[in-house]
């Protein structure tokens, strides 16, 4: 049986570990071909060896999504390499934590910079060749943070509450062209990126981990797997009818 994403191209940003890394070996499974992008190039050569391995069709590119350069060649990669590209899946992002009043205006700049202007690059110069190789699928990770809000998360929320609203519109721009434009909300995600957030907070992982399992409807840490596999549903055909939307895969968080 064919896969999914059989005869696509995907290019992944933030490919090296949690979100990006899980979608990037479920897309390989579903027979798509990868451009992986990232700025860890140990941790991006890592996973392009294990994915070789089981036969993917992969390539790689290092880049700063903020950077349009860097974005602009690692498109141009995955052309030269592949001939083609059918999904975008925006994932590169970074957090930061405090108040607007105590926050250094450059850490403000750097996550915009990466988690809404990188998502911008990414989609101004994938567009045109998803759209000349008959239409597919454009997905940026949000947060549940773009829903609802938190304590000392106000940089962070703004960059993914754009990113909503951002979906929203290049939904209605692109659509006759065939190019489905929708975001995911992952709420807590046992990735790099949460444990991170511990460390800002002074607490332990343990600790981290025990708070968030206490106010969590489901009980439990979401998995990078999972959130892979709504990234699947809204890269493949399955979502073909589904547009400017956003998928909240939360363990319940935001219906608090």
């Amino acid at each position: 049986m064919a896969g999914r994403l059989e005869g696509k191209v995907a290019l992944i940003t933030g490919a090296a570990s949690g979100i990006g890394a899980a979608s990037a070996r479920l897309f390989a499974a579903e027979g798509a071909s990868l451009m992986l992008v990232d700025t860890d190039c140990q941790a991006l050569a890592s996973l392009i060896e294990e994915l070789t391995r089981s036969g993917a069709s992969v390539t790689s590119s290092q880049a700063d999504v903020a950077k349009p350069t860097e974005v602009a060649a690692a498109v141009d990669a995955t052309i030269a390499r592949f001939g083609h590209l059918h999904v975008l899946f925006a994932n590169a992002g970074i957090s930061s934590r405090g108040l607007v009043t105590e926050m250094p205006i450059e850490d403000f700049d750097r996550i915009i910079a990466v988690n809404l202007r990188g998502a911008f690059l990414c989609a101004r110069y994938a567009i045109p060749f998803i759209a000349r190789s008959g239409g597919g699928s454009v997905i940026f990770t949000a947060s549940e943070l773009a829903l609802v809000g938190a304590p000392g998360a106000a940089a962070y929320s703004a960059s993914k509450a754009a990113l909503v609203g951002m979906t929203r519109a290049l939904a209605l721009d692109h659509a006759r062209e065939g190019i489905r434009v929708n975001s995911l909300c992952p709420g807590a995600v046992d990735t790099p990126l949460l444990w991170r957030s511990a460390q800002r907070l002074g607490m332990t992982v343990e600790q981290y981990r025990a708070e968030i399992i206490s106010r969590m409807p489901l009980g439990r840490i979401g998995q990078p797997e999972e959130v892979a596999r709504a990234a699947l549903f809204l890269a493949s055909n399955d979502s073909s009818f589904v547009t400017g939307t956003t998928l909240v895969v939360d363990g319940g968080w935001t219906a608090r």
